[in-house]
């Protein structure tokens, strides 16, 4: 690798956190080796230094209610002042190729990262053994649906958080003109 990959690879983190304000982490990675511009060992490193230099952040927000894969609370990242500032400084001495890329996928970015923080689907096992789901709709942090059920297994309430997640417009929809319709 080129002695200015490392830079680089600095830069790009920044913009992409300058741009989306509370990142997930695992979306901050998927941005930045989606550029080419790094892979997964060259955007460890350079995530690393940025955050013992205290350019960026990463930590669980309060009231956060996403989850990861492993039920885990998502850890959010967010840029430093004075990253904001090295950022500025340096973002006019980057490749123009690197600077094109940039500004062309973040239109992207803050919309993904938008309908990824809106939905809502996770579930715990009660005290009667049946597991209880919750999937929520949110705009803004407030909550604008939310639905609680009992399912029978925990393979029905994964598959039905999966679902919920990857078919939220659709399934909402389809709720609201069932239990709006009249008879």
């Amino acid at each position: 690798m080129a002695n200015t990959d490392l830079p680089n690879a600095k830069i790009i983190i920044l913009f992409i956190l300058s741009k989306v304000s509370g990142i997930p982490s695992a979306r901050l990675t998927d941005c930045a080796i989606e550029s080419l511009y790094m892979d997964y060992f060259l955007f460890s490193q350079a995530k690393q230094e940025l955050l013992d230099q205290r350019l960026m952040t990463e930590g669980e927000r309060k009231g956060e209610l996403r989850k990861d894969a492993s039920g885990r609370t998502v850890l959010s990242c967010d840029i430093t002042p004075a990253g904001t500032e090295i950022l500025q400084r340096l973002l006019p001495q980057v490749p123009a190729g690197i600077r094109a890329y940039l500004s062309s996928a973040s239109k992207t970015w803050h919309h993904e990262s938008d309908e990824d923080s809106s939905v809502y689907a996770d579930y715990v096992v009660n005290d009667e053994g049946t597991w209880d789901v919750d999937l929520r709709l949110l705009e803004k942090g407030a909550t604008t649906f939310s639905l609680k059920w009992t399912a029978p297994t925990e393979e029905v309430a994964k598959r039905t958080c999966a679902r919920w997640r990857d078919n939220t417009a659709e399934t909402y929809l389809q709720i609201l003109r069932i239990l709006s319709e009249e008879k």
